[in-house]
Formats: C-alpha cells, structure tokens, sequence
C-alpha cells in the first residue's frame, strides 16, 4: 500500500476507532458520528466500516442512517426518505455522486436537504424526497430555494421534449433546453401554457421568465408571448 492511500484509509476509517455496540466507529466516520448527534440520533452501527464504489467508505446504524466518505467530500450523514431517494439514483455510483453536506433542515420552511456532488435532494412533509440539479436547481437558488413561491420539488428532474428537462414545484415548474437554458412558468401563464400542449405545443420551451407588461404579467416562449392581465 502507498503511502497516500495509507493516510487516506487513516483518515476515513477505523485506525482510531472505538467501540460502538457490536462494532468499531473510527476516523472521519468517528467525528460526523459524534458532531451528528452520537447515539442519541444514530444508535449502534449495525455493519463495520465497509468500501463502496469510486474509492469511498460507509457505515450503517439502528436509527435508518448512515454515513458515507469520500476523500473529495469529507464524511456526512444520509438517511431516511432522502437515503432512500439517493439509492433511486445509484447511490455514490450514480449521477448524484457523494454528499456533501449532512442532512440539514431548510432554513424557514419545514423540510430536509442533503447536497451531493451532482445535485440535491429536498423533502418535506407535503412533497415527500425529490431530487433537483444543474441549470434548474441554479434557477430554483435564484428565486430563493423552498422559500421562494415555487416551494419544494414535487417530481424529480425529468425529460422532456428535445433533451430538454423540467422538475416541478409545489408552486410551478422550471423548464431547461440546450436552445432556451432554464426558466420558471407559474400561474396563469402556466396554466395558459398548458392547456397549449406545453413544450409539445406550438409555444414550445419558455425563453423567458415572467416579467410585468402592460399592467399585467407576460413571457416569452419559442412561438410567441403569453400575457396577462387582472
């Protein structure tokens, strides 16, 4: 063994572990073990530290969490419904990658979140776990994640015409293609929008968001305006 994979198997794994119920608990799985909330949030580790794909480690416990490391992301918490999303999408071998933050609360809606190296996933009581990425979680951040109207994601992101892409919200959606980039439509523009067929009518991917016109609202798409008034 190298002495760099020497070192970077110290620094995941059990070279300082203690024990934890029927198994050691070391490394960097130690610390976000003991930083996560010890054994009043994990209980006992149910399998020792164990490899799994593209170089990381992990560990399983009683209370339906787990913690995964990566020499790229550190060590971090995953579990319940977000645990089970992520393995919808491959686990660490999947598009998702590792996370990179524990899982967290949102900051004023109630829901959970963890950050992965291609994405993330939200869940809250009313959308259950739903995963968002690329240009369309950036969208989604410009308006101000769960807290902005769109709320939580309601569907993960999914194809549409073209190669084009969209996930939908508690309070619209967030259209992407290669032509147009990603756009938000909600509302009565939605709704106007929708009952053309969307992206597979005549008005196509938006390439606009909504903006004020004439004392109402308006947005552009590939084949012409949609506007409102109250």
């Amino acid at each position: 063994m190298t002495t760099a994979a020497a070192a970077a198997l110290l620094t995941a794994g059990t070279a300082t572990a203690r024990p934890i119920g029927p198994f050691d608990v070391g490394g960097a799985i130690e610390v976000e073990y003991d930083q996560a909330g010890g054994g009043a949030f994990f209980g006992d580790p149910v399998i020792p530290e164990s490899d799994v794909g593209r170089g990381g480690r992990y560990q399983a416990f009683e209370r339906n969490a787990s913690i995964y490391w990566h020499p790229a992301t550190g060590a971090n918490e995953i579990g319940g419904a977000i645990r089970d999303k992520w393995g919808d999408f491959g686990y660490e071998n999947g598009l998702l990658g590792f996370p990179v933050t524990r899982e967290e609360s949102t900051p004023s809606k109630p829901g959970r979140y963890n950050h992965f190296q291609g994405g993330s996933i939200y869940w809250s009581v009313g959308t259950a776990a739903h995963q968002v990425g690329g240009a369309i979680r950036e969208k989604w951040g410009s308006y101000g994640w769960e807290n902005s109207p769109l709320g939580f994601p309601i569907t993960d992101e999914a194809p549409a015409k073209n190669n084009g892409r969209y996930n939908l919200f508690d309070g619209g959606a967030i259209y992407w293609s290669g032509f147009t980039g990603a756009h938000v439509v909600w509302g009565a523009i939605r709704t106007s929008w929708e009952a053309r067929a969307g992206v597979d009518g005549g008005y196509g991917y938006p390439t606009s968001d909504e903006y004020d016109f004439e004392g109402g609202k308006a947005q552009d798409f590939q084949g012409g305006r949609i506007t409102w008034r109250p």
